[in-house]
């Protein structure tokens, strides 16, 4: 594994970092500020910040931290980037839903907007899985 990596241009001694390192360096190569990882990540600034300085060792939106920041928690946590992780360098959109959505091949599967308060129209032969609660974008379009 390779003990350093490059954030905007700077490299990184990830073996000698901390937790709350691994997320102000993560955080400001996305350009984020303190509060815009917090609203990602569903929790304040503060909690951020204490994050950030350490003091929080162990901080229980360490998920929510993870998946806002696009890493994993093992790496989060010692600075360990899972083998299974794979890197797409493309523009994909993630959609969570309320329930489990098993992929048929057989069929597409569409996002639509309706607006709050209105019926959902449903034709022939479509089915609804699920309700979207959350929305990931993960491209500039």
């Amino acid at each position: 594994m390779n003990d350093k990596i490059k954030l905007k241009n700077k490299p990184v001694n990830i073996k000698n970092s901390t937790l709350g390192q691994r997320v102000k360096d993560l955080r400001n190569a996305k350009g984020w500020t303190q509060t815009d990882l917090a609203n990602m990540a569903g929790v304040t600034y503060q909690n951020i910040q204490f994050c950030e300085n350490d003091k929080i060792k162990m901080p229980r939106y360490i998920k929510e931290l993870a998946e806002s920041l696009g890493t994993s928690i093992e790496y989060l946590v010692k600075g360990e980037e899972q083998p299974n992780v794979v890197h797409i360098q493309q523009h994909i959109s993630i959609v969570s839903v309320d329930n489990p959505v098993k992929p048929d091949p057989n069929y597409d599967y569409h996002l639509v907007k309706v607006k709050k308060g209105e019926p959902l129209f449903v034709p022939k032969g479509a089915e609804i899985v699920g309700q979207v609660n959350k929305v990931f974008v993960g491209h500039t379009n």
